[in-house]
């Protein structure tokens, strides 16, 4: 149907101003940084000021309240914010090297955003501000290692999230499988969630079909999916049909490397394999380091398990595109 959707689009509605400006910051510290012009750092960090030059957000008379609002309101917590006080110079820089600043070698990142919203009911000088997205970046020059993202360790079990999962679709779920492992699909790192949990999910999809009596039907109603409880969760779209569950202590003792942004979101770049590079030379989370795979939209529920495939899924589903713009990570 043209436009996706029930509808074909024709019900959709607009999106709101304050989504319009939050997507466009997004692609901007995310991704068109460098080709539009914007000086960014290692880190991911842009000065405000910069950010508010940018075409785009001119033509559309974006303002620096609405700037501080995208951060303040993202219910994923998408952006960073760094504040540097008029007397610590005449303008915040940009860091040359992947060295944190003093301001946040002294505090958490979140603090470090916490401090910097508070100031601005102070001093409203865009310039006196950096802004930066907090995962999701396809841009190279932006480095992990920098400080953005916190690197998760063997060493450190304390710090290791209890559910690492990925969320895709029924069309994406075969490709995965037969290529071997997920892929960061021209992003620098493939994204997982800390949740749903998969007592949760399994729990929730045998309720809903009154114990498979119902399976296969429709039942994709949107919203964060079963298991969620209708949280918005930060690491995948709330419409994600599959839901592949990885073993990241497995993963991590394999040399598969993991990382933790700001807003809470599991990366990884994967690692080089014989079964092949993707197509802009990234690594690959190989199968092996899969547990459990769910389908939870149609009540198949377990799909995959231990390195086996255990229910096909139909090709009624698999042959359909994917319900892209319907809840972005």
């Amino acid at each position: 149907m043209p436009g996706g959707g029930k509808s074909g689009g024709r019900d959709r509605k607009p999106p709101t101003r304050e989504v319009t400006v939050s997507k466009a910051l997004s692609f901007l510290l995310r991704h068109g940084a460098e080709k539009e012009g914007l000086k960014i750092d290692a880190r991911g960090y842009a000065n405000v000021a910069d950010v508010l030059a940018w075409r785009k957000l001119k033509s559309l008379k974006v303002t620096f309240p609405e700037i501080i609002s995208a951060v303040e309101t993202s219910d994923k917590k998408r952006f960073a914010l760094c504040y540097f006080p008029p007397s610590t110079a005449e303008q915040p820089q940009l860091a040359s090297e992947p060295e944190p600043t003093p301001e946040a070698e002294s505090e958490s990142a979140a603090q470090t955003t916490a401090t910097a919203l508070q100031s601005t009911s102070t001093d409203s000088d865009a310039t006196h501000y950096l802004i930066r997205a907090t995962q999701g970046h396809s841009i190279k020059s932006v480095e992990a290692e920098s400080g953005l993202l916190e690197k998760l360790s063997l060493d450190q079990p304390e710090k290791l999230p209890e559910t690492v999962v990925h969320g895709t679709y029924h069309s994406t779920w075969p490709v995965i499988l037969k290529s071997g492992g997920l892929r960061a699909m021209g992003r620098n790192h493939a994204h997982f969630a800390t949740g749903p949990n998969l007592n949760d999910v399994l729990g929730s999809i045998s309720q809903s079909t009154g114990d498979g009596d119902d399976k296969g039907k429709e039942k994709e109603t949107g919203g964060s999916g079963p298991g969620s409880a209708g949280k918005v969760i930060s690491g995948m779209r709330g419409d994600a049909q599959v839901l592949i569950y990885i073993d990241i202590k497995r993963a991590l003792a394999g040399g598969v490397p993991f990382w933790r942004s700001e807003n809470g979101v599991i990366l990884s770049e994967g690692v080089s394999s014989d079964i092949g590079a993707g197509p802009d030379g990234g690594g690959v989370i190989p199968v092996e380091y899969f547990d459990v795979v769910v389908e939870r939209k149609r009540g198949f529920g377990k799909i995959w398990e231990n390195g086996r495939v255990l229910q096909e899924l139909p090709e009624e589903l698999t042959r359909r595109g994917n319900p892209k713009g319907r809840g972005k990570k």
